[in-house]
């Protein structure tokens, strides 16, 4: 009997134990769960000033170049004073041509001169001389007339002959060959021995500054301004910014690409060359906009879409897409997407992400 009670008691002992370990577990299930908060840092959109920029591709040209042509072809060349890369200033004598035939020339205008205004002196004598003796009546009209017509042709003779000779001497200052305007040799096309041409002989640039050339797109081409301010960036000067403004835009659009030319014009510094590469940045217009610190925005991995994440009154992280704008000294601008009112996540996190707990910490 004893052993029918210790059994028993035994078997309701099991049983108690099992029903009580059922209601620890139940008690368990009934418990929400605590889950692990991701410590974040926080930030609201700010109102800031952007300037919007038009970005695009240009070539250093130089602010003006002149083509230098000799005026009389068909010359031999003496002498070649200048090269490539010599600074000029306008008068400069870039070369000297064959002087012999001008010269002969001139001789010979000379002395045509020379005899002209012997004949002129003798036959204006004869001219006073007879218009006495007209007015005394001492010689017919017919004679005076053609004294008077001699006089008047001897005249003339000498201003013929004049002009003659200062017109040769003209041609032999062209014989010298100057440099029009100062600045840079570019390019030089004779050597000594050389016949002249009319095809330029000398290209010179002014070397004090240089202009930006490139294209812009139809959409954004009415808001470019003369004066507005650019900044160039060159690959031959790594991490260095040139300032400059625009100077010219071209009055047509290019009909096959739909873009215009403009012109931005800077100190060449003695260190920025024509044919140089540009990325150019022109500042149109300000406006005020919703900005975020660039940390606060990411991609999506995949699409490459711009996104930031929100706390949520739950403090947990809410996924948004966001459009940006434009950037300004460790801002960005947010076109869509966001609030002022909004609390955006700005601790960058591989463990933050759409629905993850956080807990918002300040430092």
């Amino acid at each position: 009997m004893k052993k029918v009670l210790l059994l028993f008691s035994i078997v309701i002992l099991f049983l108690g134990l099992i029903g009580f370990r059922a209601y620890q577990q139940h008690q368990l299930e009934q418990q929400p769960i605590e889950r692990e908060r991701i410590k974040v840092e926080t930030v609201s959109p700010e109102t800031k000033l952007f300037t919007e920029k038009l970005h695009f591709a240009a070539t250093l040209e130089p602010e003006e170049e002149a083509a230098v042509v000799c005026k009389v072809p068909g010359k031999t060349v003496l002498r070649v004073f200048v090269n490539e890369g010599d600074i000029v200033k306008a008068g400069t004598i870039l070369a000297e041509l064959d002087e012999s035939l001008i010269s002969e020339q001139i001789n010979q205008a000379a002395a045509t001169l020379s005899k002209a205004k012997i004949y002129y002196r003798t036959v204006k004598n004869d001219f006073e001389r007879f218009s006495a003796l007209y007015k005394e009546e001492v010689i017919s009209r017919q004679h005076f007339e053609h004294i008077d017509g001699e006089y008047k042709t001897s005249k003339k003779q000498v201003k013929e002959a004049q002009a003659a000779l200062e017109q040769l001497k003209i041609l032999k200052s062209y014989h010298k060959i100057e440099a029009p305007i100062s600045g840079v040799i570019t390019a030089r096309n004779l050597d000594p021995g050389d016949t002249t041409s009319s095809t330029p002989a000398f290209m010179i640039a002014k070397n004090m500054k240089v202009k930006a050339v490139g294209s812009v797109p139809e959409k954004v081409y009415p808001r470019v301004r003369v004066g507005q301010k650019a900044s160039l960036q060159l690959d031959a000067f790594p991490g260095r910014q040139f300032e400059a403004s625009v100077s010219r835009i071209s009055p047509t659009l290019d009909a096959a690409t739909r873009t215009g030319k403009v012109e931005v014009l800077l100190d060449s510094l003695s260190i920025l060359k024509p044919g140089m590469f540009a990325r150019t940045v022109i500042e149109l217009e300000t406006h005020e906009g919703l900005a975020l610190p660039l940390e606060a925005v990411g991609q999506m991995a995949g699409t490459g879409q711009s996104i930031c994440y929100v706390r949520t009154k739950e403090d947990t992280a809410e996924l948004r897409y966001v459009t940006l704008g434009d950037e300004s000294k460790g801002m960005i601008e947010i076109l869509d997407g966001l609030s002022s009112s909004d609390e955006v996540i700005l601790t960058r996190s591989e463990k933050v992400s759409e629905g993850v707990a956080i807990e918002v910490v300040h430092k």
